[in-house]
């Protein structure tokens, strides 16, 4: 669960800052909070154990799936990433969970909007993730202090 947690709030600072989303994949709304299907699938079968293995990616001219590589990701992303990592991993798995939950946050919209009707897919826009890590005062006061504002 910190994976998927830790990913979200990187994919939303990400969002916040330049405008561009980190992953490709969207952000979908499950129980205890926001979830990348792709990485979750990936990595769902090594339960509470830590993650020793690479992330695979398919490659569509040999189709078959390859461990992803990062060689191409610029010293400022991997900066960005360490901190986000430094900040959010400090948390039990049940407060990044928690945090995700906030009042009037993508994922609260979502799940709260399903609770009325049908949400196909419960996917969270990048638009509104974006929108809340810019504007809102509750998210995750302690980022501020490393100089996550937008």
């Amino acid at each position: 669960m910190s994976l998927l947690k830790i990913l979200y709030f990187a994919h939303a600072w990400h969002l916040a800052k330049t405008d561009e989303p980190l992953v490709g994949q969207p952000f979908e709304a499950w129980k205890h909070g926001p979830v990348n299907r792709v990485v979750y699938e990936q990595f769902k079968g090594v339960g509470s154990k830590p993650i020793v293995g690479r992330a695979k990616v398919i490659n569509v001219e040999t189709a078959t799936f390859e461990v992803a590589s990062y060689d191409d990701v610029d010293p400022s992303t991997v900066q960005f990433l360490e901190n986000i990592f430094d900040f959010y991993s400090q948390y039990h798995p049940f407060k990044l969970s928690d945090l995700t939950h906030e009042e009037g946050s993508p994922w609260e919209e979502v799940w709260s909007e399903a609770s009325r009707k049908a949400v196909p897919g419960m996917l969270i826009s990048n638009d509104s993730i974006r929108s809340w890590f810019r504007t809102s005062r509750a998210v995750h006061r302690g980022a501020a202090d490393r100089g996550w504002t937008v």
